[in-house]
């Protein structure tokens, strides 16, 4: 157990809140795992005799299960997504959902496609049963989607001061996994409401690393740091170790960040970490020329599987994934909804990638337990033999038509037999455009032709564009890891950085190695090394950055720091 275990288990007995901060490969899971199994077993009389549990709040539903498989079932920890947790506070209190609803509507834009006619609202609320939905938002239905539920929660809590003493005495422990992921708006209700009403009657700690917080947009940003009016309310908690990475790796980390100097904790290797700038702009060939040196020079020789690519570009991505059209259709709309849709945010390729793909991968692997059981965990009934012999061809013709059909008619299919819960923008462009809006409000006649275009071209591709995309998202960038297993590791990783293919403006390599960014765009500095930290730090062995973009005299002497001048490559 480490020093920084022994510091919490301190504040748990102290009833101190804390915030633990560690590095990659640091074992954040296993501090937070541990702080639940001493909870248990120190404090599980208290907690039987009073009814009460330990809230641990996760990011995903993997990290659910992960963190579930590490202490075991038990009634004294409830374990669950943010959505999840703010849902069951919130859902008994129906009369402030209400007023809170009434309040989030009369603050959204005017031309908000969730946005509904006050008037017309406040006459219909009184007879409204708030659920929550994973398919989407619609206020007089009493539908929230998980878009707008941590605003609406925030509300709640923010007039309703007595529900923050409730939720204290049901949960006297309140853990949050991945802080840095978390939105601002869970941030204020846990640190901001539920915190001050309840001084000594309730524990809130944190586990994470701010530097590990990439995402940038989307339905939940993440505020990566804490602000300070909380974090000075909480202890802080540093921990050091690195289980994961090579000697070589960590020395290359610890130049990326400051706030925290990684030790190698176990039986690392030496390995090694590279940085390369080629000519060469095509990013096959400079793969290429790395590849070869680092066989023929460093004799690195990875083993099948335990090796990947992750591009910081989309130039060559879209071209050798196969989703060139795919991404043509998101530009077209938009800059940020390009960007949505690289970084997996976009909730219509959340869709896909988190429901649809799943599915239909494991019943394409011959895998039939886990697609009836995903089935089952998206709302699919099987009431008899034929239920199951319907699955089993709905199955099958999903197949046919991911691999030959376009989106529209993959997703006309999931409609029909209910196979998955459609997000509402599918189901309400499948039946044809919405109602146009009124000819004089001439942004939101814009927004509607940008919107018509775009699902025309969606709706129109096929769908192995989908499919293609998502399996490269899923084996070449690293927001692919926000998606699916946390702590995503590989024996060698190869990172190249591409400014001029990015077309994106939420990072610059270039001005973050230069430094140029440091006083002219600060928050772009920040996204951009922290996408590169957490690319970087995916290696155990062997890392080689194979940089595509401009050589200045001020990127060669910081990368000469970082790498150390005999493992930088010049070809």
């Amino acid at each position: 157990m480490s020093s920084a275990d022994d510091e919490i288990e301190v504040c748990l007995e102290a009833k101190q809140s804390f915030i633990l901060d560690a590095g990659a490969g640091a074992g954040k899971t296993y501090s937070l795992r541990k702080a639940l199994t001493w909870l248990i077993g120190a404090k599980s009389g208290d907690l039987i005799r009073t009814g009460q549990s330990i809230a641990c709040i996760t990011f995903t539903k993997v990290a659910t299960a992960e963190i579930l498989a590490g202490i075991g079932e038990t009634a004294l920890v409830r374990v669950s997504t943010i959505h999840s947790f703010l849902w069951d506070m919130i859902k008994p209190h129906q009369k402030a959902l209400r007023l809170a609803l009434l309040k989030f509507n009369a603050g959204l834009k005017v031309g908000s496609s969730r946005k509904q006619d006050q008037d017309v609202l406040e006459a219909a609320i009184p007879d409204i049963d708030i659920t929550y939905s994973e398919t989407g938002t619609n206020f007089l239905e009493g539908r929230l989607h998980h878009d707008d539920l941590p605003g609406v929660a925030e509300m709640v809590f923010t007039d309703n001061p007595l529900l923050a003493r409730i939720v204290a005495a049901k949960h006297p422990y309140i853990f949050v996994d991945e802080y840095q992921d978390t939105s601002e708006k869970v941030v204020n209700i846990l640190l901001g409401s539920i915190l001050p009403e309840n001084p000594g009657g309730v524990v809130i700690g944190l586990f994470g690393d701010k530097l590990q917080n990439i995402y940038h947009g989307g339905e939940n940003p993440g505020g990566g740091e804490i602000p300070a009016q909380y974090a000075a309310n909480l202890k802080p908690v540093i921990k050091g170790e690195n289980r994961r990475c090579s000697v070589a790796v960590i020395s290359v980390l610890n130049h990326i960040r400051s706030d925290i100097t990684q030790f190698p904790a176990a039986d690392n290797v030496v390995g090694d970490a590279m940085y390369f700038h080629t000519s060469e702009t095509d990013a096959d060939k400079a793969l290429a020329l790395v590849r070869q040196y680092v066989q023929e020079e460093r004799g690195w020789q990875p083993a099948p599987g335990e090796e990947r690519e992750l591009f910081l570009t989309h130039r060559v991505m879209s071209r050798k994934g196969g989703y060139d059209g795919l991404l043509s259709a998101y530009a077209a709309r938009g800059g940020h909804y390009r960007d949505d849709l690289l970084s997996g945010d976009d909730r219509r390729i959340a869709f896909f990638i988190e429901k649809l793909e799943p599915l239909a991968e494991a019943w394409a692997s011959g895998v039939s337990g886990k697609a009836l059981s995903t089935l089952r965990s998206n709302g699919f009934r099987f009431g008899s033999n034929a239920d199951k012999k319907a699955a089993r061809e709905a199955l099958d013709r999903l197949i046919e038509l991911r691999a030959g059909g376009s989106v529209r008619e993959v997703l006309e299919h999931i409609r029909k037999t209910k196979l998955i819960a459609l997000i509402d923008d599918f189901s309400e462009w499948l039946a044809g455009p919405p109602p146009a809006p009124p000819q004089d409000d001439v942004d939101a006649v814009a927004r509607a032709v940008r919107a018509k275009i775009f699902y025309d071209a969606l709706f129109g591709l096929s769908y192995t564009q989908v499919s293609s995309f998502i399996s490269f998202f899923n084996k070449h960038t690293p927001f692919a890891t926000t998606h699916g297993v946390k702590g995503a590791e590989f024996d060698t990783v190869f990172v190249v950085l591409d400014d001029a293919g990015a077309n994106w403006n939420i990072y610059s390599f270039t001005k973050y190695l230069n430094g140029e960014d440091s006083k002219s765009n600060p928050g772009r500095l920040i996204k951009t090394r922290n996408v590169f930290y957490v690319c970087c730090s995916r290696a155990k062995r062997n890392l080689a950055v194979v940089d595509l973009g401009k050589r200045s005299p001020t990127k060669d002497a910081t990368v000469a720091k970082m790498f150390n001048t005999k493992n930088c490559v010049y070809l």
